[in-house]
This record gives structure tokens, sequence and C-alpha cells, in this order.
């Protein structure tokens, strides 16, 4: 028959400094050895492993103190480590493996970890698996040294958790547990979530009219969006369609206009060349009339001094007398006349006549200088030159007169053709004018479509949009009425005016806050379905528990009482249950019940009956041959060891556990208990593994196999392994 606990394997633990073995190929193993070899170590160990968290419990004042610290022969160790292997052929660990490797670690610096098949696991997550194989640090399948009447020392709610425990229903206890952990998590995130739905709901509403606000607004532009499209696209087509319309004539009407316009010009050229003409011609005509007016002023000039030169002579031939007084009037004349010559210097058109009065006045004044008294020859052969030039003057001026007809007469003719040629060269600027505003017209117009043209592109660009998109959408063209989408677009216009503008952050946000309220009202959703599962696993696991320890209680109570009466030679023994007073607000109330037609009060009380069950603790009555208990304090120690081997056997006989581990339980036995233990051991050894601690004989010759534990002089436990025959006992 195999054995569950097939070896134990401890490197650094406690006295055991080095690696030792234990091997347990059979059904009774038992530990033996002198006070302080290191016996009840291994019992520790294996407490150890299996998940104890204090260090009391395993006999030390901190769990530093599980490691070898070292002796004056032997160095202390860095680490201790224990090491089970589990035959799993019966599937008692929840791993697709014929064995089962359980380990535990601790080094120096306080960090602990458990391995399953060398893959770590935390100590929670082991709980449940170890629970599920029927096993733990504690209870009565882990019963250590001094603690055998630990049944009978355990209170009411201890003792239901080790029966639990021997029936296998703290697997079910533990998941009980935690769900009621997540129950009382989830109720209190429950509530959270709701506190923040509650608090997000009205802001959220705000927020969705804010949303639906912008999402009306960015519709209306959608749409305003495609009319406005619509619109310039039929406005720029029509405007692009006039301007190409309009270009032809318009360029027409410039080259012709630059054609006429370059005609008025040759006009005005050669009407330039025959107003040269006239202007020569006027030229010539004002030389003429000043020479005319130069030379009537010198002959009244020379007719004066003629006269008077006349005059004298005729008053020197009549009156010689007076040629001194003649003398100088003559000088008087002359200079007058040579006053006059100088002033004659600028004419530059008489230049013979002056040169003549210059030398008339020369002879004059030589004249008077040589004969101060004048000779009448002389005067008269001076009179008659004077005579000579005023003929010369007078000729001069009949020329001139003739010259001055012959350039009116040009300058007639002249005027006759400029005239001609200016009446034509009117004719021909009208006829510019006309052209000019034929070309205005036509310009004026051609501008007036571009300014449109340019107004259009610059609202289409106030409007956030490229020119090379009205281009792209004005190549669709459908009949439109301008009028109709003119309204419209500004029916929309005012539309967004309305609603205003509206801050995107806040449609993000919007958005944000409707993902966190879905997201927490699924959340909630989950959380009361996970509150309801959660309460409906609750409630199987009490029906489990309730169910399994209810039918096997009755089962241990009836062992209970034989064992107690094989130890006691008689007497009776009992366990009941003690119910605590339950207030009705600590009931769970179980969702998701489809018996709501029952009354409530019949809905109450079965609950309260079986909530009281669940919590029930065990209490012992027992009844000794000869001798009158009033409680359980009153007993001895050997009979409190009595009751709980009693109570031990009881629940193994209903429920039997893969292994016990026993350490020196058989200590407060007499003789004849001792012999009783270890016949009851050997008969439950079929079902259950031991692993007994023992100083008892009794309890040795019931063994298979005997391992003795010694210390050395180093301080280090060892271990050795004997057969019982062989060491003769």
């Amino acid at each position: 028959m195999r054995t569950f606990l097939k070896k134990l394997e401890l490197q650094g633990f406690k006295s055991f400094a080095q690696k030792s073995d234990f091997e347990f190929p059979h059904r009774v193993v038992g530990i033996v050895g002198p006070n302080g070899s290191g016996k009840s170590n291994v019992i520790d160990a294996l407490r150890w492993v299996l998940g104890e968290r204090e260090a009391k419990q395993l006999r030390g004042d901190t769990l530093h103190n599980l490691i070898f610290a070292g002796t004056p022969k032997r160095a202390a160790v860095g680490f201790a480590k224990v090491t089970l292997y589990f035959d799993n052929h019966d599937k008692l660990f929840p791993l697709d493996a014929p064995e089962v490797m359980l380990s535990r670690r601790i080094d120096r610096s306080g960090n602990s970890q458990f391995f399953l098949q060398d893959a770590e696991i935390r100590l929670k997550d082991l709980l449940p698996i170890l629970a599920r194989a029927k096993l733990g640090a504690r209870g009565l399948t882990m019963i250590g040294q001094g603690q055998s009447d630990l049944f009978v020392r355990a209170t009411p709610d201890e003792r239901r958790l080790m029966i639990e425990e021997i029936l296998g229903l703290r697997e079910f206890r533990l998941k009980k547990n935690q769900a009621e952990r997540q129950l009382a998590s989830s109720e209190v995130n429950m509530e959270k979530v709701s506190a923040t739905l509650e608090e997000i709901a009205p802001h959220l509403r705000f927020l969705r009219k804010q949303k639906m606000r912008f999402e009306k607004r960015v519709e209306i532009e959608k749409d305003l969006h495609t009319l406005e499209n619509t619109y310039f696209a039929h406005r720029f087509h029509a405007l692009h369609h006039d301007i190409e319309v309009l270009g032809k004539p318009f360029n027409e009407a410039e080259v012709t206009r630059n054609a006429k316009e370059k005609e008025v010009s040759e006009y005005e050229k050669d009407l330039k060349g025959v107003s040269g003409v006239e202007t020569h011609d006027a030229e010539r005509a004002k030389k003429i009339r000043i020479v005319l007016s130069e030379s009537f002023t010198k002959r009244a000039e020379i007719e004066k001094l003629l006269a008077r030169a006349e005059a004298k002579m005729e008053f020197l031939v009549s009156t010689p007398t007076h040629a001194e007084h003649s003398s100088i009037e003559m000088k008087a004349i002359l200079e007058t006349l040579e006053q006059e010559i100088r002033v004659m210097e600028d004419w530059h058109e008489l230049d013979k006549i002056k040169h003549s009065l210059k030398t008339m006045a020369s002879r004059i004044s030589e004249f008077f200088k040589t004969e101060p008294k004048a000779n009448t020859k002389l005067f008269e052969a001076e009179i008659a030159k004077l005579k000579n030039e005023l003929h010369v003057i007078e000729r001069e001026i009949q020329n001139a007169r003739v010259e001055e007809e012959k350039v009116a007469t040009e300058q007639q003719n002249a005027n006759k053709e400029f005239r001609a040629k200016v009446e034509a060269l009117e004719l021909k600027k009208n006829e510019l004018r006309k052209l000019d505003q034929t070309a205005q017209q036509y310009k004026f117009d051609y501008e007036r479509l571009k300014i449109k043209m340019e107004e259009l592109e610059h609202d289409w660009a106030m409007l956030g949009r490229s020119g090379d998109e009205l281009r792209t959408i004005s190549e669709v063209r459908d009949v439109v009425e301008f009028g109709d989408l003119e309204r419209k677009m500004l029916r929309m216009r005012g539309e967004l005016a309305t609603i205003g503008e509206i801050d995107e952050t806040l449609v993000k946000e919007a958005n944000e806050t409707e993902a966190r309220f879905e997201f927490l009202s699924k959340e909630l959703e989950d959380l009361n379905k996970a509150v309801a599962d959660l309460r409906i696993l609750i409630k199987e696991l009490d029906h489990k528990i309730h169910l399994d320890f209810k039918s096997a209680f009755s089962a241990i109570n009836d062992e209970f009482n034989n064992y107690f009466r094989l130890m006691f030679g008689g007497g009776k023994a009992k366990m009941k249950l003690k119910m605590p007073e339950v207030r009705m607000q600590d009931i769970i109330p179980i969702a998701g019940e489809e018996d709501a037609h029952i009354e409530v009060e019949e809905e109450k009380e079965e609950k309260k009956e079986k909530q009281s069950e669940l919590s029930a603790g065990v209490e012992i009555e027992i009844t000794i041959p000869r001798k009158k208990i009033g409680s359980l304090e009153m007993l001895s120690g050997g009979e409190k060891s009595l009751v709980s081997l009693a109570a031990l056997f009881a629940l193994i006989s209903v429920s039997p556990p893969p292994f016990l581990v026993l350490d020196e339980i058989d200590a407060p036995l007499d003789e004849d208990n001792a012999r009783r233990f270890s016949d009851l051991v050997k008969e439950f050894s079929k079902k259950t593994q031991f692993i007994i601690v023992t100083h008892n004989r009794a309890t040795m010759e019931a063994a298979d196999i005997l391992y003795g534990v010694t210390m050395g002089d180093d301080g280090v436990s060892q271990t050795l392994s004997l057969k019982l025959d062989i060491a003769g006992i």
C-alpha cells in the first residue's frame, strides 16, 4: 500500500545543519532519540513547510531562529530549507503528476519562499491546495510536543475548525472566507462606485447636453459646408463663365482702341510738324516787326538830327557872328549823337547805319577839334550823308514790309493747313473717345466681374477653405437657385449663432466622462453580479459545510463515545453544538433566490437556523466511571490526553487524513493506555500514515521503521534508520 508522505529533506533547519533525509516507505514511522537531540525539530520542519507563520508555534522567538545559528565547532549557515515529497496517485493535489514536491526556504534577510514543483507559489494560493489534501500546520493532524490534550484545551470554535479540517471542510471554509472577504470588498467597492456615479451623473447630464449641442453644431456645419460648396461652386462657375465670355470683346475693343490711338498719335505728330512751320513763320514775323520798329525809331532820330543840322546850318549861314555859339551847339549835337550811337550799340540788324553814324560823329568831332567854326560846305556834306542814310533806312523799312507781307501770306496758308489737320485730328479723337468709352465699359464690366470673383474667393477663404478646393468643387455643377441657397445658409448660420461656440475640451471631457460612467456602470453591474454570485457561492459553501458536517458529526459522536469508553473502560462522551446568538442584521442576505413567494418570517427562521449551525462551536460532555466531574478543567493531564485521543481516533475513523504527525502524544499515558494507543495506531495505519516522535516502547513496537536522531559534539543533529527486528526491540 502506498504512503502519502514519501520523503522529508532538511538542510540548515534548526539543529540539522547539513542535509538530512527521512524516507517514509512505511505506514508507521517512529522517530526516537534522547532529549535535546532534535527529534521535535523534525516535527517543526513539517509544520513549517505546511504553512506555519508564527515563530512561537515552532518553539522560537523569530523565524530567523529556524536557521542553524552555528556552534563553537560548526559554522552557521545562510539559509534553511525543508522539502516534502508526496505520492499523488490519488490526486489529492490538483496537479497532473504522480509525485508532488513542496518546499519552503528562508534566508537571513528574512525572505521566505514557497515552492510547488520548483515553481514559487504564494502561501495564500498554497493553503487551499493543502486544505484539499486535509493538510495544515495546526489542528489534530499536526499535534506537537505537549499538545496531547489539544482537543480538550481548545475552545468550541477551535474544535469546530479541527473537525472541519479532518473532514476536509477546511478547503470550503477557506473558500468561504475568501468569498466573504471578496464580498465585503465588493460591497465597499459597490458603495464607492455608486457614490462616484451619483457624483458624476449631474455633471454628465450637463456634458451630454453640451455634446448634443456640439453634435448638432457639427451636423449643421456639415450641411452648411455642403451648401457652401454648392453655392460657391455655382457662383464661381458663373463668374468664371462671364469673365471668359466678356474677355473676347474686351480684348477686341482694346486692340481696336490701340490701333485708333496709334492713328491719332500719327495725326498729332503730323500736326506738330505743321505747328512747327507756323511757329517758324511767326518768329520771322516777330523779327521783321522788331526790325521795322527799330528802323522807325532810328529814322525818327535821324530825321530829328537832320532837321537840327539843317536848322543850324541855316542859322550859321545867316548869322556868322554866332559861329562860336554854333560851335558850342554843334558840339552839343555831337555829344547827343554819340549818346545815340551808344544806345544803338545793342542793335544788331543795323550795322551799316551804326557804322555810318559813327563815322559822321567822328568827322563832326574832328570838325570841332580842327575848326571851331564849322565850314558850311563840310556841314552840308554831312547833311547830305544823313539824308543818304535816311534813304537807306527807308529802303530797309520797305524791304521789311515786303517780307512782312510774305510771311503773313505764308502764315495764312499754314494756318489753313493746320486747321484742316486739326479738324481731321478731332474726328479721329472723337472716334478714339467712342472706342475709349466702349473699351472702358468692357473694362469696367470685366473689372467688376474680377472684383466679384475676388470677393467670392475672399468669402471662401474667410470660411477657412483653400482656393484649390474651390476650383475642385466648381467642376461639379447642377442647376440651383441662389436665392434658396442663400436663405438656407442664412438660416443655418443663425442656428449656429444660437447654439454658440462649444469648447471642444467639454466634448472631450463628455466622452471621457461618458466612458468613465459607462465603465463604472459596467463595473457596478459586474460588482452586483459578483456580489450576487459570491452570495450564492457562500450560500452553496455554507450548504456544503453544513450538510457534510451535519452528516459526519453524528457518526463522529458515536465513534467518540466508543473510543472514550475504550480509553476509560466505560463512561460516556458526547460532542454537542453550541449555538451562538445570531442577530438578523448579521445574517448575510442571499441574492438570486427564486422563492420570493415564501413568507418572510419562514425565510428568516430558516436562515437563522442555518447560520447558527454553521457558526456553532463544539462542546464536550463526558461521564467518567467512578468519578464525578463538573467540567473538563477538573480532568487530570492524562485524562485530558485520553479524551483528546478518543476524539482524534473518532475523527480519523470517520474521515481518515492522509497522514498524522504526533510529537510525544503518548507521553502522559500509562502503560495500559500506551498499549491501547499503539494498538489503535496499528489498526488505523491501514487508512492513515503515522509519523510519531516517541519515547514509549509500545509505540516503538507499533512502528514499521524507526529513525534515530542524535546530536554530535558539533551540536548538529544526525539521523539513522533501523528495522525493529534488527534493533532487537
